[in-house]
């Protein structure tokens, strides 16, 4: 029994007219689109991140696919790396009782976070890219209607710094009329000193 982690038929699909090029053959980026789902396939089995595809090479088309074409796609997977997954796709074709090798490639995934950023394979989930730890998971915030978490906490960071801002505003005003008040007030009694001397 195969391993589906070393090499698995990933998926079975037949050609339709609608999938021709002018030619009357199966155009190719049909095939090629099969191939990438084919090998999203295999790098399931390898970790339980979501992958994306970062390359496809050495793409060989052996023989033409035909309408009515079944098409078998056997996903290989040769290589892992540390967030990478090398996955060799090869393309058979039943064609009246006949198989016949068409079309053969690679395809290179990588495993992403939610910000798609390349994490380890092996990782647990909630793990973060750039820095390898696993976000806590936080509980939603209650917000105001009309508003979203994400607007709220702005919002009150703005009307803060303006709020500073006014208070300082008002704090160096304040200042100033006390120390004029004071000023005022020692001229006054200054006055009242010299006029008593007077007498």
């Amino acid at each position: 029994m195969n391993n589906c982690q070393t090499k698995c038929p990933a998926i079975r699909v037949v050609m339709f007219p609608k999938d021709t090029n002018p030619s009357g053959n199966i155009f190719g980026g049909v095939i090629l689109s099969n191939i990438d789902i084919a090998a999203g396939v295999a790098a399931r089995a390898v970790t339980h991140h979501r992958t994306v595809t970062v390359c496809m090479k050495e793409v060989i088309f052996n023989r033409p696919v035909k309408v009515g074409d079944i098409l078998t796609f056997w996903a290989d997977v040769i290589k892992t790396g540390r967030t990478s997954i090398t996955i060799r796709v090869k393309v058979e074709a039943e064609r009246r009782g006949e198989v016949i090798p068409v079309t053969e490639g690679e395809a290179i995934f990588v495993a992403v976070d939610q910000e798609d950023r390349p994490i380890p394979l092996d990782s647990p989930l909630g793990t973060q890219g750039g820095d390898g730890k696993t976000s806590a998971p936080t509980a939603p915030v209650p917000v105001a209607s009309g508003e979203t978490a994400a607007e709220k906490p702005a919002a009150e960071s703005k009307s803060g710094d303006a709020c500073a801002i006014d208070h300082a505003g008002s704090k160096k005003k304040k200042d100033k009329s006390s120390k004029k008040d004071k000023s005022k007030k020692k001229d006054k009694k200054k006055h009242k000193s010299e006029h008593r001397n007077k007498k």
